[in-house]
């Protein structure tokens, strides 16, 4: 058996929490796969955040199976590096997986001789692009590059959250010089969209969820009211969401649907941006329809499954920005899963995707007249009780169709690669290989191109490159 060992983010999504955190799903799709092969004993030392949990985060050992046992540790642990060391040094793991960025970090600086596979869930150089513009300041990009380049420089191998991800790792890779003769022909870089499963006892939870154990009881009303068209947005507000055209999007459509309700979970990024939802909060507190804006705040992650059985449409919006360009969206997956008609901005590739299933309405970026439109036609077609031409009711074939999508994104398709590759895992060919391009670097590669043209060749062309640095 192949020993792994995974350093990853919790808490999961199995878990009682009071935040289904996207780092702890991906964490998850990974772990899980792994956990169920017999080809591989899989220790997952999981970094979570103790204010997710209900009464803290305990540091503890347990198994979730025969394969795999779990060690979960407090982030905010002052020797938190030397403990995940004192792991690897007892497990002694003949590959590392570190899942997303700051784990990835944190197995790419370990004392080790494993291969290392770096999931790279989100390209963190655009999300610390998105926070410098909203806190404009440049002072955070320094300490993610030099996450991100300790990570380039370790690891062999690499996923992404999506195909537009992984040309900007390559980019990445490059600037360090492991585009080079060695990693020729090399695949770098494997990009894994985000997957989704069915947790256990969602289903059940669904239809039996006593709600009043979670919600105000007027937020219960809203949400059993089969006269009210429900619109939810599950999770963050994060850098990269467009508070402004998401408000007048859904206050134009509130003067037009007078049932329509937009009820929310979730709220500010602690630590990282409390600015994008104050905006919006802001922005509503002064609108006549305010009282159709409903926030239930960071629910407990067990009442998720109830607030998506109650939804007429779900939505999203994003700044047409590089975070949107290369990153993915959990809310849309699992509008997805359980069938719930998707309003989305397009920038995303899931986004795209939800258009080309015919799983909901994609709408321009920043398109507040393209998403009042949007909405309204939902609700209209609701109203009405069928689409207005007398087809099917095409809210509910969105649902259908985004179900019946999704599933090419399980957990075990959406880990193929990694798998495979964990057959016979290997160092990248350019391992222990230190290329720089300039100093030494720049004079040997003179002397290659003097044997290669010339003296007189390469004096003209050294005297050229001479006259443009003068003239700067």
């Amino acid at each position: 058996m192949k020993r792994i060992l995974i350093i990853g983010n919790a808490p999961l999504p199995t878990e009682k929490s009071l935040v289904r955190a996207a780092a702890g799903l991906r964490t998850w799709q990974f772990t899980k796969p792994l956990s169920e092969n017999e080809d591989f004993e899989v220790y997952a030392v999981l970094i979570g955040m103790p204010e997710s949990y209900p009464n803290g985060l305990d540091e503890n050992e347990f198994s979730i199976n025969e394969n795999c046992k779990i060690y979960s540790i407090d982030k905010n642990s002052a020797d938190l590096r030397a403990k995940i060391q004192k792991k690897h040094d007892e497990f002694k793991p003949e590959v590392i997986i570190g899942i997303n960025t700051y784990p990835s970090y944190i197995a790419a600086g370990l004392n080790s001789q494993a291969k290392i596979w770096c999931d790279l869930n989100g390209w963190i150089m655009a999300e610390a692009q998105a926070q410098a513009h909203k806190m404009d300041s440049n002072d955070y990009l320094a300490h993610y590059f030099e996450m991100e380049k300790l990570i380039l420089k370790r690891a062999d191998k690499f996923s992404t959250v999506s195909k537009a991800q992984g040309q900007a790792v390559i980019g990445e890779l490059a600037c360090f010089g492991r585009i080079n003769k060695e990693t020729f022909g090399y695949k770098f870089v494997e990009p894994i969209a985000n997957a989704t499963e069915t947790f256990e006892n969602e289903n059940e939870l669904r239809l039996k969820v006593e709600a009043g154990n979670y919600l105000k009881e007027e937020e219960v009303n809203i949400l059993e009211d089969s006269g009210k068209f429900i619109l939810l947005w599950v999770g963050g507000y994060n850098t990269w969401v467009d508070a402004e055209t998401l408000f007048f999007g859904l206050e134009k459509a509130m003067n037009e649907c007078p049932d329509l309700y937009f009820i929310s979970t979730g709220g500010e990024i602690k630590g990282l941006d409390d600015k994008t939802f104050a905006r919006f909060k802001e922005l509503i507190n002064g609108s006549k329809y305010k009282d159709r804006f409903v926030f239930l705040g960071w629910v407990d992650s067990e009442i998720i499954p109830y607030l998506y059985s109650k939804a007429s449409a779900g939505i999203n919006v994003d700044l047409d920005c590089v975070e949107t360009k290369t990153g993915a969206r959990n809310r849309i997956n699992e509008m997805m899963k359980y069938g719930v008609p998707v309003v989305t901005t397009l920038g995303s590739e899931i986004s795209y995707e939800v258009e080309e299933s015919g799983s909901g309405i994609g709408v321009e970026s920043g398109s507040v007249t393209g998403l009042k439109e949007a909405i309204v036609g939902l609700y209209e077609e609701w109203k009405s009780g069928q689409n207005m031409d007398g087809r099917e009711n095409l809210s509910q074939k969105y649902g259908e169709n985004g179900k019946k999508y999704i599933e090419n994104y399980s957990y075990s398709k959406s880990l193929e690669a990694l798998i495979k590759w964990l057959e016979k895992p290997e160092y990248a060919p350019d391992r222990g290989l230190n290329i720089k391009f300039s100093g030494a670097a720049g004079f040997k590669s003179f002397l290659r191109y003097f044997k290669e043209n010339g003296a007189r060749k390469s004096f003209k062309k050294l005297f050229q490159k001479l006259s443009n640095l003068i003239r700067g």
